[in-house]
């Protein structure tokens, strides 16, 4: 795959807006049966933003969840931990395979609570909210990806986020 970079974007490439405007593959094998958090806000869409380190343009291939400190994350679907670990910039990770190709990905976690190779169904905690890696402030990093590829995890189709949205000041 060719990378084409975009003047005045540091960190941007071709393929990053070809990601942002692809539908999502199929996911009408996959049983998503509960809300990854309790109560949560989105505090930071898909896609291109400022990112709040560095103030200047860059790629979130994410979204994130703004939600209390050690509040519980629970697996959307029955899958495979591939990974849970730290890993650099997402701090404490878990990779969640929920089917052929799918993976849901969950970062800055202040907590892991499974371990590579575990099946896992869905409601299982994997982990708790936190602040790990590149992180200004408790919320959860998800991203969803196909063969390694980002999607959006809003065009996931039966994917719930929360039970509640989070108002502020609560």
């Amino acid at each position: 795959m060719q990378v084409f970079k975009i003047p005045g974007i540091v960190g941007f490439s071709f393929f990053a807006v070809l990601a942002a405007s692809a539908e999502p593959p199929q996911t009408e094998d996959i049983s998503f049966e509960h809300p990854i958090l309790q109560e949560a806000r989105v505090s930071a869409p898909f896609g291109m933003r400022l990112n709040p380190l560095t103030d200047r343009p860059s790629w979130h291939g994410g979204v994130d969840l703004g939600a209390q400190w050690d509040a519980q994350i629970f697996a959307p679907a029955k899958g495979e931990i591939l990974y849970a670990d730290r890993r650099s910039g997402y701090g404490k990770m878990v990779d969640l395979k929920v089917s052929d190709g799918w993976v849901v990905r969950f970062a800055h976690l202040q907590a892991i609570t499974v371990e590579k190779g575990d099946f896992i169904e869905a409601g299982s905690v994997v982990g708790t909210i936190g602040s790990t890696g590149r992180a200004t402030g408790p919320h959860l990093h998800l991203e969803t990806r196909y063969d390694g590829k980002q999607y959006n995890p809003k065009d996931i189709q039966a994917l719930q986020f929360y039970a509640a949205e989070k108002r502020p000041g609560r």
